[in-house]
């Protein structure tokens, strides 16, 4: 039986998951979402499967050039009973050197993003993301 789902948990998942992508680290960041994953990325019109989502952020974001840096603030955390989670927080981005930037040269600069992720453990009890919705602010 897997461990009992806490907001301290599901915390560290969310820092796990920016450590990844900050760090480059491909694997780790595919390993983190359910193979049925759906992800609503703030760049996209449709939702994409989580595995899909994490090979565009690699070939974007991965490149030996590329810098990224992203500040997360508050986690709000609730449970769905013992084996899953909804986590909602805001975020900032910074990138340089994209490979397929929004802004010009390669520069993406996104302040007061937000961020739901649902957290859900599979049948090898390993927490998983199953369901991403990242979205901007608009003024």
């Amino acid at each position: 039986m897997p461990e009992k789902l806490t907001a301290e948990i599901i915390t560290i998942e969310v820092q796990r998951f920016w450590k990844a992508f900050q760090d480059k680290n491909g694997e780790a960041l595919t390993e983190l979402y359910s193979p049925e994953a759906m992800v609503f990325s703030s760049s996209n019109s449709r939702p994409e499967p989580g595995r899909l989502a994490c090979a565009r952020r690699q070939r974007e974001y991965f490149q030996p050039q590329t810098t990224v840096k992203v500040t997360i603030g508050h986690i709000d955390v609730f449970l769905v009973g013992d084996n899953a989670a909804v986590c909602g927080y805001n975020f900032d981005f910074d990138a340089s050197h994209v490979a397929t930037g929004l802004g010009s040269n390669g520069e993406e600069h996104l302040h007061q993003g937000r961020v739901t992720q649902v957290f859900c453990y599979d049948n090898d009890e390993h927490l998983r993301i199953v369901h991403e919705h990242i979205s901007l602010a608009h003024k």
